[in-house]
């Protein structure tokens, strides 16, 4: 006779297991890819154009976005979907190393909520649909939270669990230098007496000298470079403008509800401002480390001058561990799971828009979603005008990144423009002008007129602009024939 909770198709066992349900998932996010007229955004078709070219470094992050993307390529192609593949893959392997992790400190029920609330979180949802560094920082991350669980819940910790979390570090830290909050969360931690009798001991020794090595290359890359990514990082910070803004770290607070949804962090608030609740099993208290460590760090950042809301994702996998045990352990999991079904639609509605942009136009979202759509028609007519000139000069990033990506075959040169004496992004560092061998180009700008070349070119004739519709807006560049360069480093 079946029971009330066999009836229940919210009950885990009616779906079979986790791995059935975050494996199905997956591979509707991978359907949603081949479906969608999505364009490569402009970060991703810089991160595509790295992986051309696989090293330790690059100008603005470390290198495992690029060898993620190299590797995806080099076995399916350069079409989006492609480039897109191993954002999906690495939110699959944390949710996977999150339900491992649930199911050493808690139990498999609350594991299975875990693991698919983590798949469902918005933030999660947007970013398996766009490559960038979040998703194998918080793989790595993910991993590191796993290895962790193991070490605290094991009576004798296996050494090689130490290693196994030196090499989440090492790698995490290749992906996305905010893996340093990971290991500042490791060390407040170990204040705590249960994390500190099991991890002071001689194998952490061997977790330091893993990371240190895996993380050894990129240092050894900047050196070679001038720190160049970790200039960039320094400059993203923005502290060299007015200071103390109250309204930013609001705006960035606020933010944190979209990122990972209304129910979860008014879950995380009501823990955090509630002490009798901070130790509702005093072994978990580290969990509370690990979320609480990156959005301190990164608030505190919003408010001395700016931060974008991702930036503190890496709270989020601790975040999703406590707040799904918690809610269950209050008798309330009937919130966690009524956050799986809101969160499920918002997937389903984000889908349609991806793989149409017409859903999104009548929502009057068009411009959340402007820089993917419109580039291979824009790049091409650009690239249309451009016979009989040395090379195409372009003084805009975005447009650089998806010149090169949407005409890689193009048999004319496409090379950056730094505007302001200072070098910005990649290109203007590894893709620069050349008055040596660029003597007439057709130089593209963001601008309606000439103020980026005036004072360095002799001859510059405006012709016309190249402008995309996008759906209810516009992007527009103006074009100009320039020639007769007298600037630095002429001849």
């Amino acid at each position: 006779m079946q029971t009330r909770t066999d009836l229940d198709p919210f009950n885990p066992p009616r779906w079979r297991s986790f791995w059935a349900v975050a494996g199905a998932l997956t591979i509707l996010r991978i359907i949603v890819l081949l479906a969608s007229l999505s364009e490569l955004g402009p970060d991703e078709a810089q991160y595509w154009f790295w992986s051309r070219n696989l090293d330790f470094g690059y100008f603005s992050k470390p290198p495992m976005i690029a060898w993620a993307i190299g590797l995806a390529t080099s076995l399916f192609g350069h079409e989006e979907w492609a480039v897109r593949l191993s954002a999906p893959l690495f939110h699959f392997g944390a949710a996977s190393f999150l339900y491992l992790a649930a199911s050493n400190l808690f139990d498999k029920r609350i594991a299975f909520w875990t693991g698919l609330g983590w798949l469902t979180i918005p933030g999660v949802i947007l970013s398996s649909f766009i490559i960038a560094t979040d998703a194998p920082l918080l793989f790595f991350w993910s991993g590191g939270l796993y290895v962790l669980s193991r070490i605290i819940t094991a009576a004798r910790p296996a050494p090689a669990n130490f290693a196994w979390l030196g090499a989440a570090i090492g790698l995490g830290l290749m992906s996305k230098y905010a893996m340093m909050y990971f290991i500042a969360a490791l060390g407040v931690s170990m204040l705590l007496r249960p994390m500190r009798e099991k991890l002071v001991s001689w194998p952490l020794a061997m977790t330091a000298i893993i990371a240190l090595a895996l993380f050894a290359p990129n240092i050894i890359w900047n050196l070679q470079h001038d720190f160049q990514t970790l200039s960039h990082t320094a400059a993203n910070a923005h502290w060299n403008g007015s200071l103390f803004k109250p309204l930013r770290l609001a705006e960035f607070l606020g933010g944190q509800f979209l990122v990972f949804g209304v129910i979860l962090f008014a879950t995380l608030i009501f823990i955090c401002t509630r002490p009798k609740h901070l130790a509702f099993n005093g072994k978990y208290s580290w969990l509370f480390v690990f979320a609480l460590t990156p959005l301190i760090i990164v608030a505190t950042q919003s408010f001395i001058s700016r931060a974008h809301a991702n930036w503190a994702a890496s709270a989020y996998p601790a975040a999703i561990l406590l707040t799904t045990a918690f809610l269950f352990h209050i008798n309330r999991a009937w919130l966690a799971k009524l956050n799986i079904g809101i969160h499920a639609a918002a997937l389903a509605a984000f889908s349609a828009g991806v793989v149409h942009f017409s859903f999104a136009d009548v929502l009057g979202l068009s411009g959340a979603v402007k820089d993917l759509r419109g580039w291979q028609d824009q790049t091409a007519a650009i690239v249309a005008r451009s016979n009989g000139y040395d090379a195409i000069l372009v003084d805009d990033r975005y447009l650089i990144s998806e010149m090169l990506y949407h005409q890689k075959d193009a048999a004319i040169e496409i090379v950056a423009l730094d505007p302001n004496a200072g070098i910005d992004n990649h290109f203007e560092a590894f893709l620069a002008f050349d008055p040596k061998r660029h003597k007439r180009t057709l130089f593209v700008t963001t601008r309606d007129d000439d103020a980026h070349v005036n004072y360095r070119f002799r001859s510059i004739k405006k012709l016309g602009a190249v402008e995309v519709a996008l759906g209810g807006e516009a992007r527009r560049y103006t074009l100009f024939e320039i020639s007769g360069y007298f600037g630095p480093g002429a001849e």
